[in-house]
């Protein structure tokens, strides 16, 4: 019972550790994405975009307002040029995000809008960490099919409330 005991605070400790491993270096990822937005708002010309114009260095890297208030917007552009940077690409490795990174924009991109919040990012991020599990597929063919049962529902209100538009206005018209 002691070893079990142990070995189990053991783990926990190691969870901790962990987690706070993870926080740290998604905090330091945070910090080049919004080095990388201050620069490239000041410096932007649509005809120069490049990683090598983006300062993403250690004194460049601190929490803007913008940040702290949650309104840091990414876009696609800029995280492309973000992820080209040697040191993200460090800290994606440490945060065990998959390879194709180039990609990523458009997995955490929630809400489709073309731009990534600080919570999308975030939680995007740690959401594709690690390896694909049997339990990821299960959730997303569930989900799959919960939209795909709701589309069908709206189809068929939408054709019940065509039908009833029709029905109304062919009585309107016999009066």
């Amino acid at each position: 019972m002691r070893a079990a005991k142990e070995r189990e605070a053991t783990s926990v400790e190691q969870h901790a550790r962990e987690s706070l491993r993870i926080a740290r270096t998604a905090r330091e990822l945070l910090k080049k994405f919004a080095a990388a937005e201050k620069a490239f708002q000041a410096n932007h010309d649509p005809f120069q975009s490049s990683a090598s114009m983006l300062d993403l260095t250690p004194a460049s890297s601190h929490f803007t307002d913008q940040v702290m208030h949650g309104r840091l917007e990414i876009s696609k552009e800029l995280f492309l040029l973000v992820i080209q940077d040697h040191g993200v690409q460090e800290l994606m490795d440490d945060l065990d995000l998959p390879p194709d990174r180039a990609n990523l924009f458009e997995v955490i991109d929630a809400d489709g809008s073309g731009t990534l919040r600080v919570s999308e990012l975030v939680q995007g991020l740690l959401k594709v960490r690690g390896e694909l599990k049997k339990s990821d597929v299960v959730a997303t063919t569930l989900a799959t099919q919960t939209l795909q049962q709701l589309i069908m529902e709206l189809r068929e209100e939408q054709t019940e409330f065509k039908e009833t538009v029709l029905r109304n206005l062919r009585e309107l018209v016999d009066r």
